[in-house]
């Protein structure tokens, strides 16, 4: 009773993904004439392999198909070898028969392995010759994270020019109503310039790559509040108590030696340990690891716990 009731969800679940289908080959997606697929088409050829035929990758982003999924309601089990292989006889025989495009296939078998399987390599040789020579000259596809899709995207955008006179030509898009931030090792994986001076980097429209560097709470999308249980303002120096020596505060508050410290540079803040000599005039010493250290004096920024 229980695999017949599976063997009937099944075939409903078929039928609703061909029902799916139809509507979007004759209608597109949403009424529309025609359906928008975000994807980009990679092409090369294996000059070193046995064949010089070109190669393709469909890359889409994969919360578009998770997408599809639940706005169609369209889910699939096939955990069983033999509904796998009704499944994918359907997409490979509507593919060759331009029922489907390739789009549509891809995202079929997509739903049909949504994880990497062992099975797949062996079910696509169960389907038959003709199918399984069909299927092997198929663009294969791959699904990225929304990071991934859109620093592609945008990365395909710039235009390089290599004149004979003169240096490169870098030409980066620009947008009239978007901005668009990379962290710095984003950035650098889809441009080869790193900065490691920045948390996000902004890139300037123009015919040379120039970037705005953003840190910390400088963030324009995500500045970072104040941190809690910090005490913030000028290092100054005065005296603690009546006829007591020499110490440092920060808004009115004692520092001693040794405690924890946030010092303001540029943009962002570096974390030490505090120590002072006692000397009037002398710096102040920020320790950041065992062996380094920098200098500071009197009205420099600086965070304290509170």
């Amino acid at each position: 009773m229980a695999g017949t009731q599976r063997k009937t969800d099944f075939n409903q679940q078929l039928q609703k993904l061909k029902d799916f289908f139809q509507r979007i080959m004759e209608q597109g997606m949403d009424g529309y004439a025609g359906a928008v697929w975000p994807v980009i088409v990679r092409r090369w050829t294996d000059r070193w392999g046995d064949s010089p035929e070109a190669k393709y990758v469909y890359i889409y982003p994969e919360r578009f198909f998770q997408n599809l999924r639940r706005k169609y309601d369209i889910f699939l089990i096939a955990d069983k070898k033999a509904d796998r292989l009704v499944m994918l006889k359907y997409l490979v025989d509507e593919l060759m028969t331009n029922r489907i495009d390739i789009h549509l296939y891809h995202f079929g078998v997509n739903l049909l392995y949504p994880y990497v399987s062992r099975d797949q390599k062996e079910d696509e040789e169960a389907v038959g010759k003709k199918r399984s020579e069909f299927m092997s000259h198929l663009p294969r596809f791959e699904l990225k994270t929304n990071d991934e899709f859109v620093s592609g995207i945008w990365s395909n955008l710039i235009l390089r020019r290599f004149p004979e006179v003169g240096e490169e030509i870098v030409a980066v898009p620009s947008f009239s109503e978007l901005r668009i931030l990379f962290t710095a090792y984003n950035f650098g994986d889809h441009t080869g310039r790193y900065y490691s001076d920045a948390d996000w980097v902004e890139p300037i429209p123009g015919l040379e790559l120039k970037v705005k560097k953003w840190v910390g709470e400088k963030d324009p999308m995500t500045p970072q509040p104040k941190k809690e249980g910090m005490i913030e303002g000028p290092i100054t120096l005065g005296h603690e108590g009546s006829g007591n020596g020499l110490r440092h505060f920060v808004a009115g508050k004692p520092i001693h030696a040794g405690s924890y410290i946030e010092v303001k540079f540029g943009d962002g803040w570096i974390p030490g340990r505090y120590e002072w000599s006692f000397e009037m005039d002398s710096p102040i010493e920020i320790h950041s690891s065992r062996h380094e250290w920098i200098s500071i004096h009197e009205g420099h920024l600086v965070r304290i716990k509170s």
